[in-house]
This record gives C-alpha cells, structure tokens and sequence, in this order.
C-alpha cells in the first residue's frame, strides 16, 4: 500500500484561496445574472408602457378625427346655409360661384344640400339628375368624401378648398 503524501500548510492555503476565488467569482456571476435579470425586466416593463402609450395615443387621434369631422360637417352646413341665402336673394349659381371662388357644381351641391334634397350629405353621389352639376369646366365635381368649403371670402382667400 502506498503511502499518500500529506499536504503541506502552502497546499493547503493555497486551496483555501482558490476555493475563496472561486465563490468570489460565483458571487460575482450571480450579481451579474441578478442585475442583468433586472435590465431585462426593466426593459420589458418599457416595452409594454410603450404599447400603451401608442394605444392611447391611436384612441386620442380617433376622437380628434371624429371631433374634426363633426365640425367640418357643422361647417359645411353653415357654407351651404350661406348659399342657400344667396340662392333666395335671387343670384344665380355662376354669379355665387364666381362671388366664393369655386365651381358652379360646388354651388350647386351646397344649394342642394341646404335644401335637404341630397348631395354629399345625403349620401346621394353629388350629381343632379341629367349632369346639369358640372362646373365652368364641363366636368362633373367627383364627391367622395366629405369637401370641405373654402372660406366664405375672396377666391384664394384660405381654407382648403373643394376637395
């Protein structure tokens, strides 16, 4: 039977400092895995925060959309009640179109639409029986969508335009 060498006092300190080390450095990993566990949860935190404020961001604008529709819709009719004033002071669709800077198809249509017989608002297409709607242009407006009116003043005068 051999006989084991008994280890030395530098041995055996020598093994309690790698030993020592060694849990060190286990210490170390495990507050690295801790902390970048914490970055990761940090970081997925942001990630559905993010979510949320584009979700409410998308609800804040839909309500923006349908207030400005309302009001486009409110302002339209204030435009169309203005022709039709027009109208009953005995002006002619050309001379009002010329007057507001837009097409006499437009005048039309507004006419029409504060009389309550159709046009854009009414779901109708915009154009009147036999074509009879189309502008300085020969050509019929398209309506599509809701138009927008220019401002009541000189051509030009701002506003967006027919659309």
């Amino acid at each position: 039977m051999a006989i084991k060498p008994k280890r030395t006092a530098q041995e055996i300190a020598a093994r309690k400092r790698a030993m020592a080390r060694a849990l060190e450095l286990n210490a170390e990993r495990r507050k690295r895995e801790e902390e970048l566990t914490h970055l990761a949860a940090d970081f997925l935190t942001t990630r559905e925060l993010e979510t949320d404020v584009r979700s409410q961001l998308e609800e804040q604008i839909a309500g923006l959309r349908a207030e400005a529709e309302a009001e486009c819709a409110r302002l339209r009719q204030q435009g169309a009640a203005a022709v039709a004033v027009m109208v009953a002071r005995g002006e002619g669709a050309g001379r009002i179109a010329g007057r507001l800077g837009v097409g006499v198809g437009e005048v039309r249509l507004l006419r029409d639409e504060a009389a309550g017989r159709g046009g854009a608002g009414g779901g109708g297409s915009g154009r009147m029986a036999g074509g009879r709607d189309a502008g300085p242009s020969g050509m019929v407006p398209s309506v599509a969508g809701p138009v927008l009116p220019r401002s009541l003043g000189a051509p030009g005068a701002g506003g967006p335009g027919p659309v």
